[in-house]
């Protein structure tokens, strides 16, 4: 007898251990080095269960069968050969920052925005609205206006009914919601639009503490359940730094309350005005990476040849800045009031940047799970002290050396 790993199923090798992922329901088992000796072994070796070790062997066979992800065949079978091209990244998402403007002062705001005006010159109206019509046409199916606050952006519901009539399959707005009245709501609720803003407390003190705003809290609560009163589909996000660290969980209690999805809260960015030490939390961190992990067929795939979370993004600020992520602003891949979009996504500085899989990121690059894992490359190079685009995440606790979780 001889045994073989489903199609379904892929092993990916670490520097201590391996992984056997099942894409069919998404689950990741760690295997050992004789583990991976066996199954290799067993597809064009015979089986023959006459000894204790054999017995073993075919004890541990079984187990893989329990769980679908091989089977016993009599006769050797060819594993089938991928002769599929990597395939081409294509944008799907893109952050637009209309406007630096913002009523809020937040203490770690990533973009320095106040309420001034900003004295650089801004993208007009009709650009913009090019803008929308040219990502559309390169592919793109996701837009996001963000700011500043974009509801101080003159002309925003402009925006929204371009990219309404170019067909984008999702509008999303992230404001503080301070400035949201009745017409908005109406408004939002007639172009389907999706809405996402910030909650830094549970209580009105803190959070104005943190947006030195007084009266913020009331307001965004208040915007808050009337959008949830009209069904408008709404996502709650949070950040955390030393002064609200004791409220994740406060946030978090609220968010259940409201009956939007309850998600831990991100840490500072240390980024515009969160690069100030005196504001990173001393005891609150995120989850760390941690098993069990689990994937699918399309994200296994995309994570193999790109970044799982860069890729096919990019954000154009107010002055025409093309950036990989609204919190990678060291980074600009070129002006569009310069260079024409289409050259910008071709360009070789974009494409590494998406092209940045696991495979070349420090650590990551030894592991087993790294096909399975999250990543945030502009955190994880803002926290790096060398300022590394490669450098490993700070946020994992595992050896792949080792093969110990600490």
């Amino acid at each position: 007898m001889y045994y073989k790993l489903h199609e379904h199923c892929k092993i990916i090798t670490g520097a201590s251990r391996s992984a056997i992922y099942n894409l069919k329901d998404g689950k990741v088992y760690s295997i050992n080095q004789s583990a991976l000796n066996l199954i290799t072994n067993l597809q064009d070796n015979e089986l023959s269960p006459t000894n204790e070790e054999n017995k073993l062997a075919k004890s541990f066979c079984d187990e893989l069968t329990k769980k679908n992800l091989g089977s016993l065949y009599f006769i050797p079978t060819p594993t089938e050969q991928n002769t599929l091209l990597p395939p081409k990244p294509d944008l799907e998402f893109a952050w637009l920052e209309i406007t630096s403007r913002c009523n809020n002062r937040c203490l770690h705001c990533y973009t320095n925005s106040t309420s001034e005006p900003t004295k650089t010159e801004t993208l007009p109206l009709a650009r913009w609205l090019t803008i929308i019509s040219e990502l559309r046409n390169s592919g793109c199916s996701a837009l996001q206006l963000i700011g500043g606050e974009p509801l101080l952006y003159p002309n925003w519901r402009d925006l929204v009914l371009k990219a309404e009539e170019e067909n984008f399959d999702l509008i999303e707005i992230f404001t503080n919601a301070t400035c949201i009245d009745d017409e908005m709501i109406n408004f939002f609720l007639e172009h389907h639009l999706n809405i996402a803003t910030t909650i830094y407390a549970s209580n009105a003190t803190l959070h104005d503490t943190i947006t030195q705003h007084k009266g913020s809290f009331e307001k965004t609560m208040c915007a808050i359940k009337k959008i949830l009163a009209k069904k408008i589909p709404l996502r709650i996000a949070s950040i955390i730094m030393k002064t609200n660290e004791d409220e994740a969980e406060n946030i978090m209690e609220l968010c259940k309350n409201l009956g939007v999805e309850a998600t831990p809260p991100d840490v500072i960015r240390p980024t515009g005005r969160g690069e100030n030490e005196s504001l990173l939390p001393s005891h609150y961190q995120k989850p760390t990476i941690k098993p069990p992990f689990f994937t699918n067929e399309l994200e296994f795939y995309h994570a193999k040849y790109f970044h799982p979370c860069l890729a096919g993004k990019i954000a154009i600020t107010d002055t025409g800045e093309v950036l990989p992520c609204i919190f990678a602003r060291n980074i600009h891949y070129g002006n569009i009031t310069k260079t024409p979009l289409e050259e910008i996504l071709h360009s070789k500085q974009l494409l590494t940047c998406w092209y940045t899989t696991k495979d070349t990121i420090k650590k990551c690059k030894d592991c087993e799970y790294r096909y399975a894992c999250s990543d945030c490359r502009p955190l994880t190079q803002s926290n790096d002290k060398n300022k590394d685009w490669y450098a490993a995440p700070n946020n994992c606790s595992y050896n792949p050396y080792t093969g110990i979780w600490q």
